[in-house]
């Protein structure tokens, strides 16, 4: 009897244990992620949802972004899958309009969710009608920068706009890169756009320009004076390469440039060697029109197809309850009311949390509000702007409604050679004939080659420790000065500088002692031959500001070379001139590129034997030398 009563319980018992296991509900989830360091965060949340509800079991499936966004309209419509992976902004308001998406707040109820998540961050999710998302990430945009170049550079993080400009201009005058911006994938640098709109015609005026109805008024006017004063001077660091956003992040972490402005989703990517050397701080504000922020946000959204969404409402307070862990472990920001700043991983994170948490207004980003033909053509216009270092290209294609040429590779990972970067010095169009020369050299041995120019010789020399690569072009006597480059022994070419004179008899004879010389550039040639014959130099910054002056008197003089003599032959009708110097110019590699000194002697041997140099000899007015 007692056999048969225990085999009756235990019979009993796996009946019970089947029901059980038949009974758990479940749950299917779609996800887009970028890694699979992301989809383990996931996993391991939904996990620890199991664990804590064996009630349920969850179905994970991830997906790329294109994917994802290509199969999302089936989902809505199938409800194959019960919770889903979105994002805020217009994207989320279309799925509100189409009434495809069952608001949050009637499974959660509104009153929890209300005092639950940071007010900014709930109206972002809610209307007057109901709250039709939860979200449960966002993270910030601002400028990473490098704390070394900083101390080195004797410079300190901006608190306004203007602070900002002088401080680029600081940087670049003692011969670093003040800023590399990503532009390959095109949608980073609209970040530039959301900022500037903000700042200058607060969250309407941003409105105008997401729905492409921006107009030719103050507000405008102000945007593009505003970005225009970080053009026209070579601010931005090697403009004409697609950097992607890795790469920026990189060029900040190896002392090529000093700052990017990027999103906090870089945190993942910083090499844990650089950890301690980058720095944050948020993007600067210039007019105080708005506190607004920029901070995408994402979101888990529920189909009204979903088969299942009455029984999400566990899953939907577990995540919202231990949303602090998932965000940080995201390498993003929390979204509730918590006090979750002591948890987050480091300085950078709680910098730009702060800047969040004080703001009245938080916006999605530029291509999340906007049509995708719009951010595409804004996109490459900023990328042209920042390229040609011109303001026109924005303007023709935020106010002209113009779609722009300019190439970059949207979306798109492209194999590229590996790029050098080289200073020069402005004030001189050789330098643009040996751009175009060794431009060809290198490509020859599998290199592209960016020029930096700077205003001074103690910018180019001071460029050498914030890892440029080389000085472009420059005269023998150079390198005394910069031990650390070798010279190429072949010439690039030889190259005359003449002396114009207002008055026939002083360019026949010997110059007055203490006479003063105007010229463009601080050529060691040019200042050796002033010093040796007792006269005076006066740099101007620009060749036009230099023509004014040398036109307003009537015994001028100054230094010009074969190209500016060839380019300024209208304004020089009544002027005389003579050959005071002839050199040969070098190029110079710095001492961690020896091993291509051979190589590109030979090339370069080679190129000059050919045709195309000799026609970038006539172009530049060297043909004769």
């Amino acid at each position: 009897m007692r056999k048969i009563i225990w085999l009756f319980l235990a019979i009993n018992g796996y009946f019970v244990l089947s029901t059980s296991v038949l009974a758990a509900q479940s749950l299917s989830v779609a996800i887009l992620t970028t890694s699979e360091r992301q989809s383990e965060v996931y996993r391991q949340a939904f996990a620890d949802f199991e664990k804590q509800s064996s009630y349920y079991q969850v179905q994970l499936a991830f997906y790329n972004d294109k994917d994802f966004k290509r199969l999302l309209p089936s989902w809505l419509e199938s409800g194959e899958h019960d919770l889903l992976y979105w994002q805020a902004g217009e994207r989320l308001q279309t799925l509100i309009e189409q009434d495809v998406i069952q608001p949050i707040d009637t499974l959660l109820p509104k009153i929890e969710l209300q005092s639950a998540i940071q007010p900014a961050v709930f109206k972002s999710v809610s209307n007057q009608t109901g709250t039709y998302a939860l979200p449960f990430s966002q993270y910030g945009w601002g400028f990473y920068y490098n704390k070394s170049m900083f101390k080195a550079l004797n410079v300190s993080v901006p608190t306004s706009w203007d602070e900002f400009v002088a401080l680029c201009l600081k940087i670049k005058s003692q011969g670093a890169n003040p800023l590399v911006q990503a532009t390959q994938e095109g949608w980073p640098v609209l970040a530039w756009l959301d900022f500037l709109s903000l700042d200058t015609g607060g969250e309407a005026y941003r409105d105008q320009l997401v729905s492409g109805q921006a107009v030719r008024n103050q507000d405008s006017k102000t945007l593009l004076a505003q970005f225009d004063q970080i053009l026209g001077d070579g601010l931005f660091f090697a403009p004409e390469k697609l950097w992607s956003w890795q790469q920026a992040l990189q060029a900040v972490e190896r002392s090529q440039a000093t700052m990017t402005l990027t999103g906090q989703f870089v945190e993942s990517s910083i090499d844990p060697l650089h950890e301690e050397n980058i720095g944050f701080f948020p993007f600067p504000k210039k007019n105080g029109t708005s506190k607004g922020e920029v901070a995408p946000l994402e979101v888990w959204i529920v189909p009204r197809s979903a088969r299942n969404k009455n029984k999400l409402t566990d899953l939907l307070r577990y995540l919202l309850t231990n949303n602090t862990a998932h965000a940080t472990n995201l390498d993003a920001l929390p979204v509730t009311n918590d006090d979750f700043l002591p948890r987050l991983p480091n300085e950078r994170v709680k910098r730009s949390a702060a800047a969040l948490t004080q703001s009245s207004n938080l916006i999605q980003f530029f291509d999340r509000d906007a049509a995708p033909t719009l951010s595409e053509n804004l996109a490459k216009s900023l990328a042209s702007s920042i390229h040609s270092d011109s303001i026109g290209p924005l303007t023709d294609g935020l106010f002209q409604g113009r779609n722009s040429d300019f190439e970059v590779n949207l979306g798109s990972d492209i194999a590229v050679l590996p790029q050098l970067y080289f200073a020069s010095l402005t004030g001189l169009k050789e330098t643009f004939f040996a751009s175009n020369l060794m431009q060809d050299i290198y490509r020859q041995l599998g290199y592209q080659i960016s020029v930096t120019r700077y205003t001074t010789l103690e910018a180019s020399l001071n460029s050498y420790r914030f890892g440029i690569d080389g000085e472009l072009v420059r005269v023998d006597a150079y390198k005394k000065l910069a031990p650390s480059l070798t010279k190429i022994p072949e010439p690039l070419a030889n190259v005359a500088f003449y002396l114009v004179c207002k008055d026939l008899e002083m360019c026949s004879s010997s110059l007055p002692m203490g006479s003063e010389v105007l010229v463009t550039n601080e050529l060691l040639v040019v200042k050796t031959w002033a010093d040796e014959n007792h006269l005076r130099t006066k740099r101007f910054e620009s060749i036009e500001a230099l023509f004014r002056t040398f036109n307003q008197s009537s015994k001028g003089l100054m230094v010009l070379g074969a190209s500016e003599i060839i380019d300024n032959s209208v304004l020089l009708t009544d002027s005389t001139y003579r050959t005071i110097i002839s050199v040969p110019l070098y190029h110079y590699v710095h001492n961690k590129h020896k091993e291509l000194v051979p190589l590109i002697d030979n090339a370069l041997k080679k190129y000059k034997a050919t045709e195309r140099y000799q026609a970038l000899k006539q172009r530049y007015w060297l043909q004769h030398y």
